[in-house]
Parts: C-alpha cells; structure tokens; sequence
C-alpha cells in the first residue's frame, strides 16, 4: 500500500468560498442571537394613531385591532418637566395592563418606563416624568403598551416640548 504524505494545493477559489461561508454563518448567529436577546417592546402588534394629535391639547384616540379603541392623555405642564399623569382609557378589547413608555424622537434619551394602575373597567392611571433636555425643541413619543389576551398591542403619539 503506498502512502501520499502530499498536501494538495487549495485554489484561491476554495479559500474565498471558506471566507464567504464562515462570515453567512457569524451574520447568522448574530440575527440569531439579536432576535432571542431583544426587548419586549419587539413583540408589539404596533397599530398606528388615527390621525396627527397633539397631547399638549387634549386627549388623543386610536383604534386597536378591529374592535379595540385607545385613549390616551396626559395633564400636567409639558415644559417644567415636572410629573406628568398619564390617563389610558380602552374600550371594545380586554386589557390585563397598560404600560408607557417615553422616547426621544431625534435624540437617545434613554427609556422612561411607566407601569399604570387600573383604575376602573379599561381604564390606567400613573405618574411620570420626562428627561429634561437642553435643545430648544425636543420631540418625544409617547408609547402605549397594551397587554391583551392577543399579546401585546400598542400605539404611539407624537409630541414636541418647547421650552
């Protein structure tokens, strides 16, 4: 039996397929990994505001899913950066919780999580507070996060704070 201590010469082709196969398999785990690790607010049915409200005038409407309808309002003064209450009412679906949250549109301000209280059949009520900003204009949003038999559903409201 005769024996080949030869290395066979590998081609620049296979050398550029083992590259490409190994930077598919890192970009895979890294979507794998991304879409295990994620935040809750990933598994939001988002459902989109009727139409333009501003918080700063009243209280604003959207529907949820076919037959839910949201309200949401905040009374307090915007611009003192001083506590808010935040006012959820549903109708037509059946809430177990109801949670905000306030972004910064245009710039990171961190999350401001609020978990409200029921107060009635549908209706949240809680306390909270927006990071104080040195631009002259800061646009947030305002997150509703409704935990349903359905999972979680929710809607956004847009607002800017002129100081």
């Amino acid at each position: 039996m005769q024996h080949h201590d030869e290395d066979p010469v590998r081609s620049p082709l296979l050398n550029l397929l083992t590259l490409v196969t190994l930077i598919t398999v890192l970009v895979a785990a890294g979507y794998l990994a991304d879409y295990y690790l994620r935040d809750s607010r990933e598994n939001v049915t988002w459902y989109p505001p009727r139409m333009h409200c501003d918080l700063r005038d009243g209280a604003c409407r959207t529907d949820i899913g076919l037959s839910g309808t949201l309200r949401f309002e905040i009374h307090g003064d915007f611009a003192s950066y001083e506590p808010l209450t935040l006012d959820v009412q549903t109708s037509g679906i059946e809430v177990a919780s109801a949670v905000v949250e306030f972004v910064g549109r245009d710039m990171n301000m961190g999350l401001t999580r609020v978990e409200l209280e029921e107060v009635g059949d549908g209706h949240f009520r809680g306390v909270g507070e927006l990071r104080p900003c040195t631009e002259t204009v800061m646009p947030w949003r305002a997150q509703v996060i409704l935990t349903t038999p359905e999972g979680q559903e929710g809607s956004w409201f847009d607002f800017d704070i002129h100081r």
